[in-house]
């Protein structure tokens, strides 16, 4: 067989091919200056300074790292993109040259000064960004980058006129001598109108606090929330150079004149009316110390809950503090059918994870894991040991807050709320009507049809629930089983209800506000009524319609008909209406099946124990009178 001939290969990268893996990795204007910070710290940068100024369209990042030499500048626009494929041998968190490009990608001219550590020189770099980045270029070749990038030597007097006065005035501040020590210091002119407005806005900063490794701010709030002794260890695990390697990161516009402002490690802004004791904490290493952890729940509350922003995910995956991913992971697998924490206890408990090492396992765009590999199986399967014996029990909590939720706290305090049971009732009904009538005939029709089904009887002002709940001084409860006591508690103000968890009886503990039963206001068809809930019969459903003087009674608490309904009181409404509008038996039946629809089985369970309990007082007030 004869042998092969070897032809050598030009291997090149379009430029074009460059931008969309840049823009695909860093698609964020604070992840292009994450990569920034990620440099510096890989360089050993003590401190970043970040600077907008906004009138010569220009933002500077300056770090005291060790600088860039000319051997590594060619190392990097020859090998660019080589992170993409290759973990970096010292465990550095930056893409080799892509981090850089996806800086350069925010203005039309870069320049970057540089004293490498050691070294007596100011080196500069001049890139021609507009040039490189325009469209025209995109089939151009990687070599052709050298025609708009230059590399020469500067001095002190050229790198301090092209600073910004705010970074000079704030390194003559700290007593840094740019004279002798080395750093990078990186100036974006040329920005567009978008960046600049986005840069000066605090969502940016919030974002980039999201993402940066930083320190924590003295007496933070979040943390003084955690208030037992691990409160303490979570603090000193934050502070471990190992988990959380950190860097003072300092922000500024130099038009505002004031001070540099620290950026310190973000935490999210949950209900402050929530604590954390030691026994919602869990905290702690691997056995391997490849990676710590704290996790906080909430004794079965939603952390959000009466928040109308948009909701963070409850955990956060770091590397070296580094925000890398929100856990996914944790919730979906990764689109796999394995979960370990699943909706809705995300809502419940925040915990961050900090890995030494999660580059091994993290894909090129910082934002999705290599979940096949054994690194992250064995790291997932190692933190859901962890919390599975948490999730279950919260899970437990949430099945049975969510029937409470369900059977009693949903229909009434969504009574009069859009798609509650008087809305669904109204649509219905209307559709139920004889479309030959107009609209005033229509509506005078069934005013009429309702006032002659009145049921009179239970139109008893001294049966109103919220009267015999007005003097209440103890909860009554509800009911009580081995997996929770449900209770209305007249302590429970201005909400509908709230759900704790008592470890020792290791039961679920609803308590339920007597204001849930108070009277409602609600236009139907067309006139303002007002809804009140009465205890009057202990049988038949009950409701009446006092349409001259539009006032409701609803009787939900009787024995007849508790069983039903997501909500009961769509069952009482229904039948009602259909009664008045049904001539016959089979036609009551069929407007009773348009008007309802779905049903369960719970209701009873907790509505006839409180209707027992109203009946009993109202008939102890009846003797007294």
């Amino acid at each position: 067989m004869p042998k092969s001939k070897i032809v050598k290969l030009e291997v090149d990268v379009k430029i074009g091919i460059l931008h969309t893996i840049a823009n695909a990795i860093y698609s964020t204007t604070a992840g292009k200056v994450r990569e920034a910070v990620a440099n510096a710290l890989d360089n050993e940068a003590t401190f970043v300074i970040i600077i907008l100024d906004q009138s010569s369209k220009s933002l500077c990042i300056f770090d005291n790292g060790n600088g860039i030499t000319d051997d590594r500048y060619q190392l990097i626009f020859k090998s660019i993109g080589y992170g993409l494929l290759h973990n970096h041998p010292d465990g550095k968190l930056s893409y080799f040259g892509l981090g850089l490009m996806s800086i350069f990608q925010l203005g039309k001219k870069v320049r970057v000064f540089t004293r490498p550590k050691g070294q007596n020189e100011i080196s500069m770099l001049d890139v021609d960004t507009q040039t490189i980045f325009d469209i025209k270029n995109k089939e151009k070749s990687l070599s052709s980058l050298e025609d708009s990038i230059t590399l020469s030597k500067s001095d002190v007097i050229a790198h301090k006129s092209a600073s910004t006065p705010l970074l000079n005035n704030e390194l003559a501040r700290r007593g840094f001598n740019t004279n002798t020590m080395n750093f990078t210091h990186i100036i974006i002119s040329g920005l567009n109108s978008y960046d600049i407005e986005l840069i000066s806005g605090n969502v940016f900063l919030t974002e980039l606090r999201q993402l940066l490794p930083l320190s924590i701010e003295k007496d933070e709030p979040f943390l003084q929330r955690i208030t037992g002794k691990k409160g303490e260890s979570i603090k000193q695990l934050l502070n471990e150079e190992s988990y959380c390697k950190t860097v003072d990161v300092f922000f500024g516009i130099q038009e505002e004149g004031r001070e540099l402002e620290q950026l310190y490690k973000y935490f999210p802004n949950f209900r402050s009316d929530i604590q954390f004791p030691d026994d919602n904490v869990i905290y702690g290493y691997s056995e391997d110390n490849n990676f710590a952890y704290y996790v906080l729940h909430s004794i079965a509350q939603d952390l959000y809950r009466d928040k109308t922003d948009e909701r963070e995910n409850g955990f956060w995956i770091r590397n070296q503090n580094f925000l890398v991913k929100s856990s996914d992971f944790l919730e979906k697998g990764a689109g796999r059918p394995t979960r370990i924490i699943d909706q809705p206890l995300r809502g419940w408990i925040f915990g961050e994870i900090f890995h030494k090492d999660m580059n091994s396992f993290l894909a090129v765009s910082r934002n999705d894991f290599l979940f096949d590999k054994d690194e992250f199986k064995e790291f997932r399967n190692d933190f859901s040991e962890i919390v599975n014996p948490l999730n279950k029990k919260l899970r437990s909590i949430w099945g049975k807050k969510k029937n409470i939720e369900v059977e009693i706290i949903e229909p009434f305090s969504n009574l009069t709320q859009p798609l509650g049971a008087m809305d669904k009732a109204e649509t219905k009904l209307r559709d139920l009507i004889n479309k030959n009538l107009g609209e005033e005939e229509t509506l005078n029709k069934i005013m009429e049809r309702l006032d002659q089904a009145r049921n009179i009887e239970i139109e008893d002002e001294n049966a109103r629930v919220d009267v015999l709940l007005s003097n209440l001084q103890s909860p009554i409860k509800l009911i009580e089983d081995e997996e929770a006591v449900v209770t209305i508690d007249p302590a429970i103000k201005a909400k509908d209800y709230s759900v704790t968890w008592d470890a020792k009886s290791n039961k679920t503990i609803v308590a339920i506000s007597p204001e849930l039963f108070n009277p409602k206001r609600f236009v139907f068809l067309g006139q303002e009524f007002e809804i009140f809930f009465v205890v009057k019969k202990e049988s038949d459903f009950g409701i009446s319609m006092d349409t001259k003087n539009r006032k409701i009674y609803i009787n939900p608490f009787n024995e007849s008909l508790a069983h039903y309904s997501i909500s009961i009181l769509d069952v009482y409404i229904a039948l009602y209406v259909a009664k008045s509008l049904s001539d016959d038996m089979d036609q009551l039946v069929k407007n009773t099946l348009a008007l309802l629809g779905v049903t369960s089985e719970l209701t009873e369970e907790y509505i006839s124990p409180l209707g027992d309990e109203l009946r009993r007082t109202a008939r102890l007030n009846q003797v007294v009178r």
